[in-house]
Order: C-alpha cells, then sequence, then structure tokens
C-alpha cells in the first residue's frame, strides 16, 4: 500500500481540492476468502467537485489501488481496511474527509460500532493516521453491485489490484464471474439459497422496521437477493454469499 501512495501528489492531481475537503469511494477484493490473491482501491475527489457524493462531470479524481498477495490471512476485510488506509495517508489530514465504502464491517469497527476482533496491525495504523487528523473522517455506506457508478469503478480496480495490475488475467477472471458466462448453480444449493433468504426475509417481517435490532442496511440487501433469486441462473457474488453467510449465522438460521 505504501508502494501506491509515498509518492501521491494529491493537490496536483486535484486542482481544486479547497477547504471543503475530499471525497473518496473505497474498496476491496479478495479472489479466495480467506487465502486471496487481494487488492484494494481507492478513488479521491476534492469534496467541492461533488454533491451527495455524486461526482460532477469533468471533475478530476485521483485513482491508485494495490496488490495484497496469497496467504492464509489475506481477507476481503483486509483488502477493505487496506483501502481505507490508502485514503487516510493520501489526503490531507488537516482537511474534512468522506470515504464511501460498501464494506459495513469496515465502517462500523473504524467508527467504534463494532468491537475490532482481527486484522489489530490493520486497525493499528487506523488509529495512528487517525491521531494526524484534524477532524475524523466520515463514513457513508454504498450498497456494493448495485451500479453505483464510483462503487463500480473502485470494484474493477480492487479486482485488477488482485491480479497485481494484469489486466489480461483480471479480464478472464471477471468474464469468469458474469452470471451469463458461468454455469447456474446446482439445483439443490439454489433452492437451499432461496429458502435461507426467504427465512431470513420471515424474520425481518416479524421485527419492527424502526428496530436496532436490523439495520436497514441489511432488510435492503435481503430484499435485494429475493429479488435476484426470482432468476434460475442467479449466481452470487462472493461478496453477497459472504454476506449472506454472516447474516445466517448472526440471526442463527441454518444456511
Amino acid at each position: 500500500m505504501l508502494d501506491a501512495v509515498l509518492n501521491v501528489d494529491i493537490r496536483k492531481t486535484l486542482p481544486t481540492l479547497d477547504q471543503s475537503g475530499v471525497v473518496a469511494y473505497t474498496d476491496g477484493a479478495c479472489i479466495k476468502n480467506p487465502g486471496g490473491p487481494a487488492g484494494w482501491s481507492a478513488l479521491l475527489w476534492a469534496a467541492v467537485d461533488t454533491t451527495d457524493g455524486k461526482v460532477h462531470a469533468g471533475a478530476s479524481c485521483l485513482e491508485c489501488y494495490g496488490h495484497i498477495p496469497q496467504a492464509s490471512t489475506t481477507t476481503n476485510n483486509r483488502a477493505e481496511i487496506s483501502a481505507v488506509l490508502a485514503v487516510l495517508s493520501i489526503a490531507p489530514p488537516t482537511l474534512p474527509l468522506m470515504i464511501y465504502s460498501d464494506s459495513e464491517y469496515t465502517i462500523k469497527v473504524a467508527q467504534g460500532t463494532y468491537q475490532m476482533k482481527a486484522n489489530p496491525d490493520l486497525w493499528e495504523i487506523y488509529r495512528k493516521l487517525l491521531g494526524y487528523r484534524k477532524i475524523p473522517p466520515r463514513f457513508t455506506w454504498v450498497r456494493g453491485h448495485a451500479g453505483q457508478e464510483h462503487n463500480e469503478r473502485a470494484d474493477e480496480l480492487a479486482g485488477l489490484g488482485a491480479f497485481n495490475g494484469s489486466l489480461a488475467a483480471y479480464q478472464k477472471w471477471q468474464g469468469s464471474q458474469v452470471a451469463e458466462a458461468r454455469n447456474g448453480l446446482p439445483q439443490d444449493e439454489f433452492v437451499a439459497l432461496q429458502r435461507s433468504v426467504q427465512q431470513l426475509q420471515a424474520l425481518f417481517e416479524t421485527i419492527a422496521v424502526d428496530s436496532p435490532r436490523v439495520s436497514q442496511q441489511e432488510r435492503q440487501f435481503v430484499a435485494d437477493m429475493v429479488k435476484r433469486l426470482q432468476k434460475n441462473r442467479f449466481v452470487p457474488s462472493e461478496k453477497q454469499s459472504n454476506w449472506l453467510r454472516g447474516l445466517l449465522k448472526k440471526y442463527r438460521i441454518e444456511g
């Protein structure tokens, strides 16, 4: 990560940067979770060139990404955290910073909502970088793989980083991930997946919408999965599968 950000000149790349601060989108991708390889990405804009996270047409963007080698400790979460660390390393510490991420885990640990139980080395670096900042960064969750332009670009660069910058290797892998290019799930697996998601949705319907027990992001994700699973050839992405497994475990539903 340091190799990718050490010589970055944000003020040169973003000529409109002012006291309004910086807006960034981050992402991480792990080809095999855990095990890797993985990649991280960060896209930064001058906040003055954005409105509610939407970048104005023609605005200058600073893009960077990096590779995380294959190892038993390489995970999607480490890639997501690395992307945030990259932004904290690049964005001037005296300016406001807004980070958009599709990793609820990363956001909630960074904000102190979730207790840090893994990746203590990376979170220690996060705390050190946080100590240099005049104002703590703000975070906004954005749903991944939902067509959001900047999140999709971050996802693409993180995937490229996972293949250490090899566009050919990344494109070959990306092609294999397109649902139309893959065989659908075996029928028994598909039916089990449908059943699990329907059980989650049924559970959520018994819990008040304003209850803190279930987040709005979780409700939206499950509702989206129910719709997607109406198509027999739908195959969830790695991120979707990981999130679903986490929800099934959290709400004690047998997957």
